[in-house]
């Protein structure tokens, strides 16, 4: 379970680092103790938050048909650029690229741990 959290926290952080290359409204102050902090707060978000908003939004999840799902993965990238001044995104269609960065990258570490 540890290491399952720490390759998810290697993983956020590439992907913070693909984002902020990829992306040109994503601003990121290449520190490397910045860069651990930002993707264990993601981690931490994915792993505490995540599965309470989605139970809470269960039945909004269910009739959009999972749709809301992304409005909720918006939300914790938000919540965590708002925790951390290190990282800063600008604009919706952003946020929305560094979502499917982030997932991609935390699906190929779940794919891969099993």
């Amino acid at each position: 379970m540890i290491i399952s959290f720490l390759l998810h926290i290697i993983a956020n952080a590439t992907a913070i680092l693909v984002s902020a290359w990829l992306i040109p409204n994503v601003f990121y102050q290449y520190e490397f103790f910045s860069l651990i902090k930002i993707a264990a707060m993601f981690a931490v978000a994915n792993s505490l938050i995540k599965p309470i908003l989605k139970i809470v939004f269960s039945p909004l999840i269910l009739v959009t048909l999972g749709t809301f799902t992304l409005i909720i993965n918006i939300f914790l990238i938000w919540l965590v650029t708002y925790f951390a001044s290190e990282l800063y995104i600008v604009g919706l269609s952003a946020y929305f690229l560094v979502m499917i960065i982030v997932s991609f990258f935390n699906f190929i570490v779940s794919a891969f741990k099993n």
